[in-house]
């Protein structure tokens, strides 16, 4: 087999195969998958209905022949979703072009009993290309999805570093806030278990609240009254207040013993487009999660994918995302194209203590 530089980036076989060694030895967590899970959508404009009940009402006691009432399955309120589009393409220079020539080359010289050899270092060499074009659009997701969960609120603008451009997305989920003032800061873990406590009425159990690093140190273990409480419910890992070697786990279990939910520490940062790194979850945000899939990312398939550009070849990757390549006289490109939203289904089920009153 002769391989050129065309094929190797338009034949299906051999794009595919990258793809799956990408997906594969994956560096990079996609953060958004641990609460949204990929769901198809026929039309970009879809319903979206805002707080299906998950919890079930009580059954009616009736006389023996009386009539049953009748009664409706309860909507909070419903709106309407529309797709996102994504899409990037990522230029790979002539000087990066000759290289890789250089190693094809070597494949097309090679005998066949090394050019398995040859073909290995031809995909170690692209790897990288795809792994931008494969990620950028979850990375993208995962921007959005943590701002959703720690303020119930995403805004993309046109460029990242352009504050005042046109917003091509704007979301706002109707969750329970809750802005403690000042007074609360003293006594922060007790006004934490008062709110938890009175919210179960309606809400129900939460299984965890997710915090990033900086509000778990300031506003959880610098809680006044934390080292009194560790103490009573972990007498044998004292030591640790001294240290300050205090983990997320060993506050669980403080919490969970007094009955409150288990914390998840979230430090997690993406790279946005003017390479400064963006810490996903908010500080002095706490949310209360009901459970750790609370939606879906909701995809549809690209018009590209029946009609595509002439003379490209496309590969279908996770969520419908297309990808593609392409040539002009400064170099090739790779591309992808992804129609996605997240959807948080039930956001009236969950809570966000907003502190940045009390920590001012």
């Amino acid at each position: 087999m002769m391989l050129t530089i065309h094929t190797l980036f338009n034949d299906p076989n051999i794009v595919n195969a990258v793809i799956q060694r990408v997906l594969q030895t994956r560096k990079d967590t996609i953060y958004w998958q641990q609460y949204l899970d990929f769901r198809r959508t026929t039309t970009r404009v879809f319903k979206d209905y805002i707080g299906q009940v998950t919890g079930v009402m009580a059954g009616s006691i009736n006389s023996r022949y009386g009539e049953k009432p009748i009664r409706e399955r309860r909507n909070i309120g419903s709106g309407y979703g529309e797709i996102a589009y994504l899409g990037d393409a990522y230029q790979i220079s002539i000087d990066r072009l000759s290289e890789l020539q250089d190693l094809i080359d070597k494949f097309n010289a090679a005998k066949p009993a090394d050019q398995v050899a040859a073909i290995q270092e031809i995909v170690n060499f692209i790897y990288d290309d795809y792994r931008q074009v494969l990620l950028a659009a979850h990375k993208r997701m995962d921007i959005i999805v943590g701002s959703l969960l720690m303020t119930g609120e995403a805004t993309v603008k046109n460029k990242d570093d352009n504050a005042g451009g046109v917003d091509l997305l704007n979301i706002e989920l109707p969750f329970k806030f809750i802005k403690p003032d000042t007074g609360a800061k003293t006594n922060f873990i007790t006004y934490l278990q008062q709110q938890i406590n009175a919210l179960k009425a309606d809400y129900g159990n939460f299984q965890k609240m997710i915090m990033s690093r900086g509000t778990f140190v300031k506003n959880i273990i610098g809680s006044a009254e934390f080292g009194d409480k560790f103490k009573m419910q972990l007498t044998s890992n004292e030591m640790y207040l001294s240290t300050g070697l205090i983990t997320s786990q060993l506050a669980s279990q403080v919490f969970t013993g007094i009955g409150l939910p288990t914390i998840e520490i979230k430090e997690d940062y993406v790279k946005d487009q003017t390479g400064k790194n963006v810490q996903i979850y908010t500080d002095d945000r706490i949310t209360l999660l009901p459970q750790d899939k609370v939606g879906y990312m909701r995809f549809h398939t690209p018009y590209e994918a029946v009609d595509g550009v002439p003379g490209r070849n496309y590969t279908q990757a996770d969520g419908d995302m297309l990808i593609s390549g392409y040539k002009d006289k400064n170099g090739r490109y790779l591309e992808y194209t992804a129609e996605w939203i997240p959807q948080i289904t039930n956001p009236n089920l969950i809570v966000n203590f907003d502190l940045s009153t009390m920590n001012a």
